[in-house]
């Protein structure tokens, strides 16, 4: 039989292994980078090419300058390391992945949503050879998950007319939120300093686990140091003190086809840095700013939300330039999203779920490159130039006439690419459970569906 690889990560391989034993259609070997997990550990070949002397040479000829630049922009650690090594490292994991090719000979590759360097790297040597590289993530639409390239979806097929009423149904619920929502309540100084603290904490004991694995330069041990750059810091805790706890009566002071609602997403985030073409939309903090000076100066008034999940983990200097702004009110953390959208006529955000439910609402939708886009029910904007001339486009925007033929029309598109299946059940999954075993009947049968239409002849 043919062979396919599902590339596992940390605390994950139990239930990609589940998932491998019950694939029908092709022999399936679980990678990892992880000493002693999986089926195939790319650990002890990327350190015996590491210290070959030549990893960073091997990198630059593979890649060239341009690519390892790009690979090392994307990255959210390799960009906070030194560039000499970060070119050992990419050059290390390139031939280990290259010389697991040669002997399991895939056909394709499944993971979850590259967000870190060894996926992109992976993604670039399984597509030099004519395989190709699958992601896939939680849909939107409850109970779905759905497949992408670098946030591009895979259609798998033309939805019913009843799964479409069912999805827009659910997503056009007035309280509709997405999981990772319902689950976010504490948003007290006494919780972020909890959250410093176990991070802190975490990050430390992995400084000592990778020695203790004989796996120093793991990109998962490395990620969880505080040093690197997009860390927060015990000054970042001033964030709270930045949210405007009148902001109900900035709210009401300002027209409602003035107001505009920012809803921010996880930063770094793998949505961000391994979907945005432009290199200079990946300037999250400067492109935020900037969308609040132009809409402010033509007389808007921008209301910032952050993402509950970044609770903790967003640096200062944000909401230090956006509180000096004062067509800007940055809102505390316990306020919903649905009610803002509600109370707003134009949202803006990269491509976060926002965009998505604001267009669902009727909102006027500026967005960056999500997967969930169609430049008929969006406003794009791909580079950081265009937004100075986004107040004449918001300008020209009509909300549709018939909200909710545009309402099936967008969810379609995500409707087209979904396919039934609990993503979360990788969770403290038990292989010894026959419960856990259920509740991933429904991604069995998707993947025995929908994959062998993927793989490489």
């Amino acid at each position: 039989m043919p062979r396919i690889v599902f590339f596992t990560i940390h605390r994950t391989t139990a239930w990609w292994k589940f998932l491998a034993s019950r694939m029908d259609f092709a022999d399936v070997t679980v990678m990892s980078d992880l000493r002693n997990e999986g089926d195939y550990s790319l650990v002890d070949d990327f350190y015996r090419f590491m210290r070959s002397g030549n990893a960073a040479k091997v990198a630059l000829e593979r890649f060239g300058e341009a690519g390892c630049a790009d690979i090392i922009l994307r990255c959210r650690t390799l960009r906070s390391l030194k560039r000499d090594l970060a070119l050992k490292l990419i050059g290390g994991m390139t031939q280990a992945i290259e010389l697991a090719f040669d002997r399991l000979d895939p056909r394709l590759v499944l993971t979850f949503t590259m967000d870190r360097y060894v996926m992109d790297v992976m993604d670039r040597v399984a597509r030099a050879r004519g395989v190709d590289f699958l992601e896939m993530t939680a849909s939107i639409i409850p109970d779905q998950i759905f497949l992408h390239r670098r946030g591009r979806l895979v259609e798998l097929k033309e939805p019913s007319a009843e799964e479409l009423s069912a999805a827009t149904d659910a997503l056009c619920s007035g309280d509709f939120a997405p999981v990772y929502v319902k689950s976010a309540r504490d948003f007290s100084k006494k919780k972020f300093w909890k959250v410093f603290g176990y991070f802190a904490l975490r990050g430390a004991f992995f400084n000592l686990w990778r020695f203790v694995k004989r796996d120093p330069y793991n990109i998962h041990f490395i990620d969880a140091q505080k040093r690197h750059k997009h860390k927060v810091r015990p000054g970042d805790a001033v964030v709270l003190d930045l949210l405007r706890q009148d902001w109900r009566e900035r709210l009401d002071a300002v027209p409602k086809e003035r107001r505009v609602f920012c809803g921010l997403q996880l930063f770094p985030e793998a949505s961000l840095d391994y979907w945005l073409n432009s290199y200079d939309m990946l300037r999250h903090d400067d492109v935020i700013v900037r969308y609040c000076e132009v809409l402010g100066k033509a007389g808007y008034h921008t209301f910032i939300k952050d993402h509950p999940l970044q609770f903790g983990f967003r640096q200062r200097e944000l909401f230090e330039r956006l509180s000096k702004l004062p067509y800007v009110t940055c809102v505390p953390y316990d306020v919903p999203a649905n009610f803002l959208l509600s109370q707003c006529q134009v949202s803006i955000t990269f491509t976060g779920t926002i965009g998505f439910q604001a267009a669902l609402a009727g909102l006027c939708s500026i967005v960056t490159e999500p997967y969930y886009s169609t430049d008929e029910h969006f406003l794009q904007v791909r580079e950081f130039s265009e937004i100075d001339g986004i107040v004449d486009r918001v300008a020209q925007w009509r909300r549709p006439d018939d909200l909710a033929a545009a309402q099936r029309q967008i969810v379609r598109k995500l409707a087209g690419a979904g396919a039934a299946g609990n993503y979360f059940t990788w969770m403290d999954f038990d292989p010894d459970d026959e419960l856990a075993w259920e509740s991933t009947n429904s991604l069995v049968r998707a993947f025995n569906r929908y994959l062998p239409q993927f793989m490489k002849p």
